[in-house]
């Protein structure tokens, strides 16, 4: 009996796919609710069954276009068009694909082909023209509603319009719009579940988290099977998560949002292409585990979208197993095409190599390099990039104790003028060279001097930008004095050393006193100096500045004998 029960209920599943691949109107229901496979399924029929009616190709072309397949999207759409010349769908959809292709110009052209002879009441072509600029990858909201607009004119009626508009409005940041048009299509029709989670999206966008979670469970329990809406819930719990104040709370809203997209893949087709909608959201929920997981899965399948390669070797490479990354990431520069590799791929595969070079012992100075070039290339394409590399740079610092490495990477953002830690990166600069050359991981000529330059040059920004920062003149007194001569010293440093106690004891006895060691070290610096260019009052004054704040220093008291020792020798007490 059972075995009966199961043959009958796929000949009735059967019968009922059957009878709904009839219907574009069901397959542009499935498509809404991101039930792609099943919409493509519907559409295949439709297109083997109305071989010439060509608003199945086009909304099979849809499909492909969702799931960016764009090259089959073209395919379809120009079968379309070879099927039903007089339909203009199909012009518009190659459009499209020339839009997300980024040929604007070729795609205005083909809108415009396809819009110019509609009659009265056509407006589709529009309504699709408008949603494509919205939804397309650099989009064009004002362009987006000019076409709605024309569309609305001509059909006023079709709650898909006003939809569309209230997306273009929000993307604009134009709320109180886009909430109108949203209840406007809800008005028109009311089981169109979308217009209500797109007002509860205007809820999440003013911070009123909470009450957009209550809203969209509240839509859930009244339509459980419309996938978008866990979709959202995820979504938000993310956006909150975003805005925690601790640690526990962010984890504790991610782990929520992670547990709704699950539900929302329960709710769609669980294909490759929604698994792979699922790798895309595991990347912004930083849940480097389940990613790494899922990308794991895809990669082993044959011909699967290569972006997969791409998480899979971001993932590999947070969860620090390197060379599982790197191999993923060289894969994916093989397999992907040139201009669909994006900033970041160079960023992460910068970041493997200088992970797998100091793992090394020794470094593996050579592979450090590469991945600094890919660091560069990263942020030359993207400068925000430069944002993440301060915490790179402090984890050589802190952790590996490798301060030549680290310089090289804080000199990247230190060179990006618009970096958010671009006056701090450049103190870097200066601290990790100085500990660079102090621990000898920087001894070697001519890079020793030159990188000692650039220190130089590094804190003279940071001097210039903030010039209350202390240790700016600090370290770039130490660097001054490591590029000054030893043995006949310029001075290099004195200037630096002295606007360093300026500053500190402007800030008052209680900053005094937490630079006592500091000033110690700069007042016996400053008497050695003033000692080999025969200086000798003025070191003893420098001298007996240390002894002040430390009476027992023992360079200090044992400087001063020798002054003595020098002066009484030359017999001039007064030099």
């Amino acid at each position: 009996m059972m075995k009966k029960a199961m043959i009958w209920g796929i000949s009735l599943a059967f019968v009922i796919t059957g009878a709904r691949a009839q219907s574009v109107s069901d397959a542009r229901k499935a498509i809404d609710a991101e039930q792609y496979a099943q919409a493509k399924g519907m559409l295949e029929t439709l297109v083997k069954n109305k071989p010439k009616d060509g608003e199945n190709y086009f909304y099979l072309g849809l499909v492909y276009i969702h799931n960016d397949h764009l090259d089959s999207a073209k395919t379809v759409f120009d079968q379309g068009l070879a099927a039903d010349p007089k339909n203009n769908l199909n012009k518009v959809g190659q459009g499209m694909v020339d839009l997300y292709k980024d040929d604007a110009s070729s795609a205005a052209a083909k809108f415009a082909e396809a819009t110019a002879k509609l009659r009265r009441k056509e407006y589709l072509e529009l309504y699709h023209i408008g949603r494509a600029y919205i939804d397309a990858p650099e989009p064009d909201y004002q362009k987006a509603v000019q076409y709605l607009d024309q569309a609305k004119a001509k059909n006023a009626q079709d709650p898909m319009i006003p939809l569309a508009l209230g997306d273009a409005y929000l993307a604009m940041k134009d709320a109180s719009k886009a909430y109108v048009n949203y209840r406007e299509a809800s008005t028109l029709d009311n089981t169109l579940t979308r217009a209500r989670v797109q007002m509860q999206v205007i809820v999440r966008g003013s911070h009123a988290w909470q009450e957009a979670i209550d809203g969209l469970k509240q839509i859930a329990e009244e339509v459980p099977d419309y996938a978008p809406t866990y979709r959202e819930l995820a979504e938000t719990y993310h956006a909150w998560a975003v805005q925690a104040t601790s640690i526990d709370d962010y984890k504790e809203r991610n782990k929520q949002a992670v547990e709704y997209y699950k539900q929302y893949m329960d709710k769609t087709d669980y294909t490759v292409d929604s698994r792979i909608r699922y790798a895309d959201f595991l990347v912004y929920a930083r849940d480097y585990t389940e990613l790494q997981e899922q990308a794991r899965a895809l990669a082993e399948l044959e011909d699967v979208n290569p972006k997969v390669l791409r998480y899979l070797g971001y993932a590999a490479y947070e969860n620090k197993q390197f060379q599982e990354s790197k191999d993923a990431l060289e894969k994916l520069f093989t397999r992907m095409e040139a201009e669909r590799i994006i900033p970041r791929d160079y960023l992460h595969l910068g970041l493997v190599d200088i992970g797998l070079a100091v793992e090394k012992e020794p470094v593996d100075e050579a592979l450090f390099d590469e991945g600094i070039a890919q660091l560069k290339k990263a942020v030359a394409a993207d400068s925000s990039i430069a944002d993440d590399l301060h915490e790179v740079g402090m984890d050589l610092v802190t952790n590996k104790r490798k301060y030549a490495l680290a310089a090289k990477v804080f000199e990247i953002p230190a060179s990006t003028p618009t970096s958010r830690n671009h006056v701090y990166d450049n103190f870097y600069v200066g601290f990790a060279t100085y500990y660079g050359v102090a621990t000898k991981q920087l001894a070697e000529e001519p890079a020793r001097t030159e990188w000692l330059r650039k220190a130089d040059t590094a804190l003279g920004l940071v001097i210039e930008k903030a010039p209350t920062t202390q240790d700016a003149y600090l370290f770039r007194a130490r660097i001054n004095n490591l590029l000054d001569d030893s043995e006949k010293p310029q001075g290099l440093a004195v200037p630096y050393f002295l606007k360093y106690i300026e500053v500190v004891k402007e800030k008052g006895d209680a900053d005094v006193q937490k630079a006592k060691n500091n000033f110690i070290e700069i007042y016996n610096n400053l008497a050695a100096i003033a000692a080999k260019n025969g200086e000798y009052q003025q070191a003893r004054d420098y001298l007996n500045e240390t002894l002040k704040l430390d009476p027992a220093n023992e360079y200090a008291k044992q400087t001063l004998m020798y002054l003595e020792q020098a002066s009484t020798s030359t017999g001039n007490t007064s030099r």
